[in-house]
């Protein structure tokens, strides 16, 4: 049996009301802004925190690795939750559960008091939150934004999320600098202003209702496990998620590594937020850009390009004569990427029907970061022993073989025909 079914011709993007006077969606966006600008100032400072107390590369890994931890074990529940329950009340409640982890952190270091249990607790709770409030949110903007309007939407919040990077790691490296405990204290305000965001909204967020139970939505019935199942019973959403969960771990020990290979260079911590700041730069010129490329070029085309792009792209890192050249190396992969992510998500969103945005748009982001846990602690180890240029090179092969295995999916042409949502929950 098919997977699929034809929905109703969707006007035109032009056709309808601009992004700009969609009430709602500007709502999410702005305090999902403010929030994504405060994970920036934080995540910067989590690894230079426990570098300047313990001086080991793999501890200050351990911290992003319980985040990660948490927030996967918890997105098929957290899933079910949005779909089942208020998009809206999820939203407010994990990110009040942010802000007291943040705020913690914040308090326990202006006393003075750092130990390293501390912050991996506070990094678990963080992920926790994390898992929750992205299964409601990715459902919420699903529902306030036409489906004609999801490239454009999903362009903008690339753009918001790349230049929050792009200010927050310099920002977060500064403030570091003046009083450890302020990166920490302003993220912690940032969730405030997200859950007063997501509780202003005027429309409903959720999915369809059916008479009979608690929440009542349509989709209550098929459980935890439904949108793993859709996921990976769908090919399209199956060979995505597959090599999203590649690149994203490599991705994820590159960025620890950076940092490394930056300070045996010599660079202070204003300097490394710089040069994160610049790999943010070029996502925001990709993200600016998305909007023509998707229009011009076919997506299967986009794809491949950036997936082969990533393989040179460490090696210029490794043999950048200065901090700054490291910025501008990995700027090129992360501007080539991020087109390639307005591609697939919008794909994906238009796939999976509206009361399954939780569960299966949870289960691909637990498929796709399902290996981000694991790599800052080994090339955090592999750079104590050899340094970081050697797990830098193999993370440039990992790249490589990731590129190899997606040029022969024929699944990628379905990028370039109309989009019929997957129906149906195989077992």
């Amino acid at each position: 049996m098919s997977d699929r079914v034809a929905e109703p011709q969707a006007p035109a993007a032009d056709a309808l009301p601009p992004l700009n006077r969609n009430r709602d969606f500007l709502l999410l966006w702005s305090g999902q802004a403010i929030s994504s600008f405060g994970n920036e100032l934080s995540a910067i400072t989590y690894p230079l925190l426990v570098l300047a107390v313990t001086g080991s590369a793999a501890r200050a890994g351990l911290v992003g690795s319980a985040e990660l931890v948490a927030m996967l074990a918890l997105l098929l529940p957290a899933g079910a939750v949005a779909d089942r329950w208020s998009r809206r009340a999820v939203m407010v409640v994990s990110s009040l559960v942010q802000l007291a982890a943040l705020g913690g952190v914040s308090a326990a270091i202006g006393l003075g008091w750092v130990p390293l249990g501390l912050l991996v607790a506070a990094g678990a709770l963080e992920g926790a939150g994390s898992a929750f409030y992205i299964g409601a949110s990715r459902g919420a903007v699903r529902r306030v934004v036409p489906a004609p309007q999801l490239s454009r939407a999903l362009a903008r919040t690339q753009a918001r999320d790349q230049a929050a990077a792009i200010g927050g790691p310099p920002s977060g490296g500064a403030l570091f600098a003046v009083a450890r405990f302020l990166p920490f204290g302003l993220d912690s305000v940032s969730f405030a202003v997200a859950a007063l965001a997501a509780a202003l909204v005027r429309g409903t967020l959720d999915p369809p209702r059916s008479p009979g139970g608690p929440g009542n939505p349509a989709a209550a019935g098929p459980g935890v496990g439904a949108g793993l199942r859709l996921v990976l019973g769908h090919r399209y959403l199956r060979v995505v998620a597959l090599w999203a969960a590649a690149v994203n771990a490599v991705a994820t020990g590159m960025m620890l590594l950076v940092i490394v290979l930056a300070r045996s260079r010599g660079a202070e911590p204003s300097q490394i937020g710089v040069i994160t700041a610049t790999f943010s730069a070029g996502g925001l010129l990709g993200a600016l850009s998305a909007p023509r490329l998707i229009g011009r070029y076919s997506g299967r085309t986009l794809v491949l390009i950036a997936s082969w792009l990533l393989v040179p792209c460490p090696v210029a890192m490794v043999l950048a004569p200065s901090p700054l050249l490291i910025g501008v190396a990995g700027a090129v992969s992360v501007c080539a990427i991020a087109p390639v992510n307005v591609i697939l998500l919008t794909r994906a969103y238009e796939l999976i029907p509206h009361e399954m945005q939780g569960r299966a748009g949870n289960a691909m982001l637990l498929c796709a970061n399902s290996l981000k846990w694991l790599t800052p602690v080994v090339f955090g180890a592999m750079a104590d022993r050899w340094g970081p240029v050697p797990p830098i090179m193999v993370g440039a092969a990992l790249y490589g073989i990731t590129a190899v295995w997606l040029q022969g999916k024929g699944v990628l042409r379905q990028l370039d025909a109309p989009a019929v949502p997957a129906v149906g929950v195989p077992v």
